[in-house]
């Protein structure tokens, strides 16, 4: 598993990476904001993660909690069984307007890093660190995308 924050090397070169999306259509923005330049797919199903999944090699996964009516934690453990991607970075984010205690989202990011996941993310509207968290994404997909 990789760490939550990346140091880039000095001579890297930052290359566009694809990420794949499962998300609800509300976090589209959120997520280009957090990721300028990187190829994005936005999935809105679990038949559309795994027919993209198939198809595509993504550099990166990122998953909303309410994706495809809650089925976060079961998409970041179909990625883990796929053999291309057991050493992709899948980054889970809660973004919706529900209101979470902060004991649930250290819950949800322990369930998370246990199914192999990096990290469970707050892109919500008053999240305290936004800031940080969308640079945690910034970080994951720069890190993804080098080439020497």
């Amino acid at each position: 598993m990789r760490p939550a924050c990346y140091l880039l090397p000095q001579r890297a070169v930052l290359t566009s990476s694809k990420v794949l999306v499962g998300s609800v259509p509300g976090l589209d923005e959120k997520i280009r904001d957090c990721l300028p330049g990187h190829q994005l797919t936005f999935v809105r199903t679990m038949h559309e993660a795994i027919s993209a999944l198939r198809h595509d090699g993504f550099q990166l996964v990122v998953i909303e909690l309410e994706f495809d009516e809650s089925r976060m934690l079961e998409l970041l453990q179909y990625v883990r069984s796929l053999p291309a991607y057991r050493e992709v970075p899948v980054v889970c984010v809660h973004a919706e307007q529900l209101n979470l205690s902060e004991a649930a989202m250290k819950n949800i990011d322990v369930a998370v890093k246990a199914l192999g996941g990096m990290a469970f993310l707050d892109l919500g509207d008053g999240a305290i660190n936004y800031s940080h968290d969308c640079s945690v994404l910034g970080h994951a997909a720069a890190a993804s995308g080098l080439a020497s």
